[in-house]
């Protein structure tokens, strides 16, 4: 039989246990609350991986279609179509490339403060290879970063 007394001393935690883990809930709080206060940076992250991934959508729809899928950077939006264009505001429905996700024109704006630092368009060929080797540099939250696409075989990074 277990005695009663010997196994009520052992419930619980320490004074010690309680303060190490106060300690390290304060610590945490300090470095992680401040990026949440902020949500830029997770702005521009999340609109620079949806932008490397429609080049790299560009570049499989090419491929699958046999035809040219043309890739148009402007100051602060992207969008993809089948003839080259000037702005993203442009396009004709016939040239327009349809977002598979909500049947509407591939085109993504990016949040407020952040752009595209150099507007250019480049296209992909039925082989997947762009006209010309690119590197994209996209601006926000102080952070610039680069989308480059290998001229040979169009790997977009």
């Amino acid at each position: 039989m277990v005695n009663k007394n010997a196994y009520s001393a052992y419930r619980g935690f320490t004074l010690i246990e309680l303060v190490m883990v106060l300690v390290l809930v304060g610590i945490l709080s300090i470095a992680i609350i401040p990026r949440f206060a902020s949500k830029n940076a997770f702005d521009a992250r999340g609109y620079f991986d949806q932008s490397i991934s429609m080049v790299r959508y560009a570049q499989k729809l090419a491929i699958a279609q046999r035809r040219d899928v043309f890739v148009n950077v402007t100051g602060n939006s992207m969008c993809l179509t089948y003839t080259i264009e000037t702005t993203c505001g442009g396009a004709t429905v016939a040239n327009q490339v349809i977002n598979p996700a909500d049947q509407a024109w591939f085109v993504k704006t990016a949040p407020a403060g952040m752009i595209f630092t150099v507007a250019s368009s480049f296209s992909f060929n039925a082989l997947g290879q762009p006209s010309s080797s690119k590197v994209i540099r996209f601006t926000g939250d102080g952070v610039s970063t680069d989308i480059t696409i290998e001229s040979e075989t169009g790997y977009v990074h």
